[in-house]
């Protein structure tokens, strides 16, 4: 006789009497059938048997469907299609919107979520035999705005129902009751169950003629619970508590029950692979079965599909677009090429989170690649383009063959072999394409947008759970863990908001009939009955429990749950708790330094190559390593996205009405002769002008109202500034937005000048404008922090006068500068003063030969490559972008670990 009392997670002895009588064993969840029907078969093996007859066990509801097609066999009930969880939500959603339009009392922001809660109040009243046609009940649920608008929903539900020909399962099963005389009875088991429905019970009462129910016969064993700090250390410690069990028995069966599985699983996992060593190489051997896989929208292979399908809509968004360019699933001749990298950039320069299709399209098409024009991505996105179904409005099952057509146009899954779980993965996508082309029954002619949004959502509801050899190990949710026997188990999450949960009745029915019939979830007193018999059970079926909660969660204080209070409490963050690889981290002292600082020296070919002015010394000078990341490996980040004009596109926009009112007036003399509005005129010319020449390549043009406000910003603003301007004395314009050429060492740099103004004694004084406040701490020290200036200064081949920013900025206009003369107020003359102790000069002219000295010095380090980490402030690493190369952050945390 085979031994059915040894077998892995279940122990079967007890119900075996029944089993060889001929029962049929009803489970509370499929997870449990198949388990109780490994052990079986494991039994049979063992026992030597090469033949056996299979167990009989299935899920109650399961069990309830089969009895109800017996039924529609024995022409008992009607033969309907019996509709799954997508169409009903589909035909619930349809019902919710088509109501909504009927009535002007309220407008849904998430018709989606009406339609599912919809959906579980009608199985739950199916569930719970509460007939909404009863004079009395329909009365309670007319006395609520809520569940009043349900009944409409509800009648509108049925109708399509009928229609259609179709049932729903909560449906077919109630109609067991009407036929049960009539169908063979049945003798059944019920195995861990604690909870049935009023609906289930009554069919398990008339079509059965004996039930039995039979119990485990484990003892409960000892029982402990831990407190941690936060999550991330309770799920580390139950990782590790799971690998020091495994290597102390092999053959143990061990349980991790995590009830947030969605939010927990990722951290737990890696923690897991962490312990047994499966972050690499070995990434495909982790020992342990979960029983919750992923939303397969969300799975890499299946979530670039949808995304390269979203292509035939009307825009995209960047992140997207990177991520799916980035994809290994898709074939694309230039990924990570220097053409691609520049259409990237160039679209992040427009500042825009999204781009239109269209506009990508023409840009991958005329961006130059060597000799020719074009990348593939263009190439692919004209033909997508082409394909006159994407524009059709047709049934589902009519969308198949264009979705294959748009998925084979990119390559998709790509030319790279799949491995075990990719394959699943495509599997199980062609899977849901089946089920999606299903919604003919429930849905009219849908459009491209239509469709991509329920196979969207026909993705999310199918959760993807890869096939893998059974384990010892086993991480459940509350439900799936409970009947399966462990030698040991965790539970996580006991704190006290959590188990019980609390209350949270179905707004749909009324709260007085939840309460009065104990529906889910309807109260306190429900919910503490429910998790008190989860909490037996995990007891009665483990030898060894473990239970632990976080004492902080999302920030807030947490107490452990009433049901640990029989449980014997031990620490929780001791030492011991630590796995091994946390354990190394935190006594991880000693760390090898290696000095990198030194790139190549810059080449002939490529000082041929650079560009980038006077930012090129600005670089170095913030940061050797920035000069050499951004100038010479281009790492340049990109820019952020924005609304409306951008920080740089109104400076480009005061530079230029700047440049044209000065081509007008050329000097103060003509800035002097003009009275108050003739000079409002010249300045609101100049704006005007200013607006109009400005573009944005591949931006929408701004509004009338944003370009009206710009117009009153620069108007009010430039008032202020040429009241300061006509407080100068005499002055000429020599020159605007001037070329300059100048060579340091190797290193040529060309600048472009905002103004020089030539005084009356021929001297010139060079301006800079500037939109934000400014320094002259920046041009001091060995490193000046802002060259440009100083750059023009030294490059002067004519008397200098001074050197100055133009601060152009509301209620803070002001010259910021330094020179032989006050050319103009806010320049400073007393140089020794000016400078303090950072430089040891006497007069201009030592100044700027000391300047040269210095950028001379910072141009020979660039072309020498100089790339230390060096940061000449704190606050040159706040605008960066490129922490994630040079790590700084992260060093300056391991110099300061004790």
């Amino acid at each position: 006789m085979p031994d059915y009392s040894t077998q892995k997670l279940y122990d079967l002895e007890p119900a075996m009497p029944l089993v060889l009588a001929g029962y049929t064993l009803l489970t509370p969840n499929l997870r449990l059938a198949r388990r109780i029907k490994t052990v079986w078969d494991q039994a049979r093996v063992n026992a030597g048997d090469q033949v056996w007859q299979p167990i009989r066990v299935m899920p109650l509801e399961l069990w309830l469907e089969q009895q109800w097609q017996r039924a529609v066999i024995m022409e008992l009930v009607p033969a309907n299609v019996i509709v799954s969880t997508g169409h009903a939500l589909e035909l619930w959603y349809q019902v919710v919107i088509e109501q909504e339009n009927r009535s002007n009392s309220y407008n849904l922001l998430q018709p989606g979520i009406a339609a599912s809660m919809a959906n579980k109040a009608r199985e739950t009243l199916l569930g719970w035999q509460v007939n909404t046609e009863d004079s009395v009940i329909r009365q309670e649920f007319e006395l609520a705005t809520d569940s009043a608008t349900y009944l409409k929903w509800q009648a509108l539900f049925e109708q399509r129902l009928a229609e259609k020909a179709l049932t729903t399962r909560v449906d077919a099963i109630s109609q067991l009751l009407t036929c049960a005389p009539l169908l063979p009875k049945s003798r059944v088991a019920l195995m861990d169950f604690d909870d049935i429905s009023p609906l289930f019970q009554s069919c398990l009462d008339v079509l059965c003629d004996d039930i039995k129910r039979p119990q485990q016969r484990l003892e409960p064993g000892r029982r402990t619970a831990r407190a941690f700090v936060d999550k991330r250390s309770e799920l580390l410690a139950a990782a590790h508590w799971a690998k020091s069990e495994s290597d102390r028995d092999p053959a143990a069966t061990i349980g991790i029950i995590v009830p947030d599985m969605a939010a927990d699983r990722p951290v737990l996992e890696y923690f897991l692979r962490q312990e047994f060593d499966c972050l690499g190489e070995n990434y495909q051997s982790l020992p342990v079965n979960f029983s919750a896989g992923m939303p397969l929208d969300k799975v890499p292979l299946v979530r670039d599909a949808l995304q390269l399908l979203s292509l035939g809509l009307g825009r995209i968004a960047l992140h997207e677009l990177i991520a799916l360019l980035q994809s290994r699933f898709l074939i694309l001749a230039d990924a990570g090429t220097p053409g691609l990298v520049e259409l990237i950039t160039e679209l992040f320069d427009d500042g825009l989170e999204t781009v239109a299709v269209a506009e990508l399209r023409h840009r991958a098409s005329q961006i130059k690649v060597g000799e020719s024009t074009g990348l593939s991505l263009g190439r692919h996105l004209v033909s997508m383009a082409r394909m006159q179904g994407l524009n059709k409005v047709v049934l589902p099952s009519a969308w198949i063959p264009i979705i294959d057509d748009v998925l084979a146009l990119w390559g998709w899954p790509g030319s790279g072999p799949l491995d075990s779980l990719e394959y699943q993965q495509v599997e199980t996508w062609f899977d849901v394409l089946d089920e999606f082309s299903g919604y003919d029954t429930v849905c009219d002619a849908l459009s491209l947008e239509s469709a991509l949004l329920l196979l969207g959502t026909c993705c999310s509801r199918h959760v993807f759970q890869p096939q893998s050899a059974d384990s010892s190990i086993q991480v459940l949710g509350a439900l799936e863990g409970a009947g399966l026997a462990f030698d040991h188990l965790w539970i996580c999450g006991m704190q006290s908001s959590q188990w019980p949960a609390a209350a949270s009745p179905n707004p749909l029915i009324p709260v007085h009939l939840q309460r009065q019939l104990q529906m889910p979830h309807a109260t306190p007193e429900r919910q503490w009955s429910f998790a008190s018999a989860l909490m037996r059970q995990y007891t009665r079926n483990a030898k060894l429990l473990n239970a632990s909660y976080s004492q902080l969660v999302d920030g807030a204080p947490e107490l452990g749950s009433t049901l640990l209070e029989p449980f014997d409490w031990i620490d929780g963050e001791n030492e011991e708790q630590r796995g091994p690889a946390s354990r190394h981290q935190l006594h991880m002292r000693g760390l090898e330094f290696v000095e990198d600082n030194q790139a190549p020296t810059v080449c002939a070919e490529e000082l041929t190559a650079l560009a980038g002015g006077s930012a090129v010394l600005e670089d170095q000078s913030s940061c050797p390593f920035r000069g050499f990341a951004m100038r010479r490996l281009k790492a340049v980040p990109l820019n952020r996205f924005g609304v409306g004009l951008s920080a740089a596109e109104r400076g480009s926009l005061l530079h230029n009405a700047l440049y044209i009112l000065w081509g007008t007036l050329e000097g103060s003399e003509a800035l002097t002769a003009l009275d108050d509005n003739e000079l409002a005129e010249h300045i609101e010319a100049a704006v005007l002008s200013a607006l109009r020449s400005s573009t944005s390549r591949g931006r929408p043009p701004i509004s009338v109202a944003s370009r009206n406000l710009e117009r009153q910003r620069l108007i009010s603003l430039l008032g202020e500034w040429m009241a300061l301007e006509r407080r100068r004395s005499e002055f000429v314009i020599h020159a605007r937005e001037e070329t300059i050429q100048l060579s340091l060492e190797q290193l040529k740099i060309t600048l472009r000048v905002d103004r020089i103004d030539r005084l009356p004694d021929g001297s010139l004084l060079v301006i800079d404008y500037k939109s934000g406040r400014c320094k002259l701490r920046d041009w001091l020290g060995q490193r000046p922090a802002r060259p440009q200036l100083l750059l023009y200064g030294i490059a002067a081949t004519q008397p200098l006068a001074g050197l100055t920013y133009a601060q152009v900025r509301k209620r803070d206009c002001q010259f910021i500068g330094a020179g032989k003369v006050e050319a103009a107020p806010g320049i400073a003359t007393d140089i020794p003063k000016l400078v303090g102790d950072s430089m040891h000069v006497e007069d201009w002219d030592s100044l700027t030969a000391l300047w040269r000295e210095h950028l001379t010095r910072l141009a020979s380090e660039f072309i020498a490559g100089n790339a230390r980490v060096d940061p000449l402030t704190p606050d040159s690493c706040t605008y960066c972008g490129l922490q994630a190369l040079c790590r700084t952050g992260d060093v300056a945390l391991v110099e300061a670990a004790p």
